[in-house]
């Protein structure tokens, strides 16, 4: 072999070594059952709010052979909400992955299948071939986030935000970006949340006195299968290693999640 062979196989050996070190596997995140309370400062002056239970999430996922849309239509969690300084707002929204269904196909038959398969993924739900624990099912059921910080207000105090009629009502309207953690299937990742937040009033309503508010998302927050042990798993939870090639082509390998969230003053 002459010097220039040589010279040849250690750079072919070079972009290979380095084509293999692009491609490590994403590092799973934090393990975690559940994160740290979200309260506001006692020296803040926050009303408390219920989340709807029917609140929504909707979920963009494509990949080159498929294009998955899914969503879920069951939440819980409470906002500490300070409407004279919007920046000490602090709480935690659930969204329950037993209400997740696919919307990919339009076909009651294939969609239903598809909602099965993702349900097992997560280890919310029975698979076709199998029963999974159900303190398993239960651990892993809601998707959390909890709000640590907000900032890039618009507007932080609401007294200085213009209403404007929406039929009966009045609504003053704020954008925010949210800092804070999602825990999806025992795993645990920093995430912003890039939102629009309306309080609706009745006709002539004080500014601290909002009947109800809505939050929805202006960009997706996108979570990554990888980090949270999201994979192919058959009927009994465990992993379908010959189901790993869906990955990156039928199934993408991130979640786009979009909230549309609405709650209530707690009584």
């Amino acid at each position: 072999m002459n010097v220039l062979t040589v010279a040849a196989v250690a750079v072919a050996v070079t972009f290979a070594v380095s084509g293999c070190e692009e491609k490590k596997t994403t590092p799973l995140a934090a393990a975690a059952s559940s994160l740290a309370p979200s309260t506001a400062s006692p020296a803040s002056k926050t009303m408390k709010f219920a989340i709807d239970p029917k609140s929504t999430t909707s979920i963009d996922m494509p990949a080159p052979k498929e294009h998955i849309k899914a969503g879920t239509d069951g939440a819980a969690g409470t906002l500490e909400v300070d409407v004279a300084n919007l920046a000490n707002t602090r709480g935690e929204v659930k969204a329950d992955l037993t209400t997740l269904a696919t919307k990919t196909f339009g076909d009651g038959d294939k969609d239903k299948k598809q909602t099965d398969h993702a349900r097992t993924w997560l280890e919310v739900a029975d698979g076709e071939e199998g029963k999974l624990p159900d303190e398993l099912k239960a651990q892993h059921r809601y998707a959390v986030y909890a709000i640590r910080s907000v900032d890039n207000l618009s507007a932080a105090d609401l007294s200085k935000v213009p209403a404007t009629k929406d039929g009966a009502d009045e609504v003053r309207s704020v954008t925010a970006t949210v800092h804070g953690e999602l825990l999806i299937h025992g795993h645990k990742v920093d995430k912003d949340a890039e939102v629009e937040v309306q309080f609706r009033y009745p006709a002539g309503g004080a500014a601290d006195k909002p009947k109800s508010l809505s939050i929805k998302s202006k960009t997706p927050l996108r979570a990554t299968l990888a980090e949270h042990d999201v994979k192919p798993r058959d009927g009994f939870g465990k992993i379908a290693k010959g189901a790993f090639n869906l990955l990156g082509t039928k199934v993408a390998d991130t979640a786009d999640i979009s909230l549309d969230l609405r709650a209530t003053p707690q009584s």
